[in-house]
């Protein structure tokens, strides 16, 4: 009889650090080892109480061009959707992650330097079994603008994604991928967050963007591509969606099983989706899964909690 799979943490202590995106300050952030069933929990070093945030999609209290979430003292950490896609292809589902201020580091404005120095640290099976959410049924949320839906989809994660933008360089892309380790990494990890001239200084004026540049972000202005190196990849821009919509579905507490369609969605959206997929208990159900049943390879932890800590 096979075994089950295990929960995951990394081996040991690594570190990252640079500017955040929107703040413009310099962050740092830490990532260390944790026990079972402890979750993703982020640490504000700069405060001395009151300082955890569960990371979770019932902690999100802002998605406009990022992802934030906030534990009950209104202590908030944002831009963490990055990280939290690289944590998610590794199927990391314990860690502590020590962070210096409101913001995590930006990099280079994809999850490729997170993810190699995560797999250059290597990561631990643990001894408590990990558990699956099995998607039973189509469940939509979705407004005027964007929808995104889960479907069945036997014992796989794949993710389908469409944007349309009214732009002569993006606009119609479509993209889709079933998520693994090794899928992700060299198809979805180095795609970077994109921008457009013409709104920087309406971002810096609502105070965001600050720590924006072209070693941290695509950069379209008219028919031009400013980045001298061009595009990583052809359809970049559709896959850093598919990178964003990772982090964001691993705010957590077990994995998905299931198809992900995103229609022109964003950190709101796919935040909404997983509010709507608990909101009806029949829409899912509870398994865990034997190494030789699509072990890692065929599976990424998408996170999704049962009972959430502040």
């Amino acid at each position: 009889m096979s075994s089950l799979i295990k929960q995951k943490t990394i081996k040991k202590e690594v570190l990252f650090e640079g500017i955040a995106l929107h703040s413009g300050i310099k962050s740092k952030i830490k990532l260390i080892p944790a026990e079972c069933n402890k979750g993703i929990i982020f640490i504000r070093k700069d405060k001395n109480k009151n300082n955890t945030i569960k990371a979770n999609w019932k902690n999100v209290t802002k998605t406009t061009l990022s992802t934030t979430i906030s534990n009950k003292f209104n202590l908030k950490v944002s831009t963490i959707e990055h990280l939290m896609s690289a944590i998610a292809a590794l199927q990391i589902d314990n860690l502590e992650i020590e962070i210096s201020g409101p913001e995590a580091p930006i990099l280079d404005g994809s999850s490729k330097i997170y993810l190699k120095k995560l797999l250059d640290i290597g990561v631990v099976s643990q001894n408590e079994n990990k558990q699956f959410i099995k998607i039973l049924k189509k469940i939509t949320f979705k407004n005027d603008k964007a929808k995104a839906s889960l479907y069945p989809s036997n014992n796989n994660f794949n993710i389908t994604y469409k944007i349309n933008y009214n732009h002569p360089i993006i606009k119609k892309e479509k993209y889709s991928l079933n998520i693994n380790k090794n899928s992700y990494k060299n198809e979805i990890a180095a795609a970077r967050t994109f921008g457009f001239i013409n709104e920087y200084e309406k971002l810096k004026k609502a105070g965001l963007a600050k720590g924006a540049s072209l070693d941290n972000c695509v950069v379209l202005n008219g028919k031009k591509i400013l980045n001298k190196k061009g595009l990583r990849y052809k359809n970049e821009f559709v896959r850093h969606k598919v990178l964003d919509a990772i982090g964001d579905l691993h705010l957590s507490g077990y994995s998905i099983l299931g198809h992900f369609i995103g229609e022109k969605s964003g950190h709101e959206i796919n935040n909404q989706l997983l509010r709507k997929i608990f909101s009806d208990k029949t829409s899912y159900t509870l398994v865990n899964m034997s190494k030789t049943n699509k072990e890692e390879n065929n599976i990424i932890a998408l996170q999704i909690p049962d009972k959430i800590a502040s």
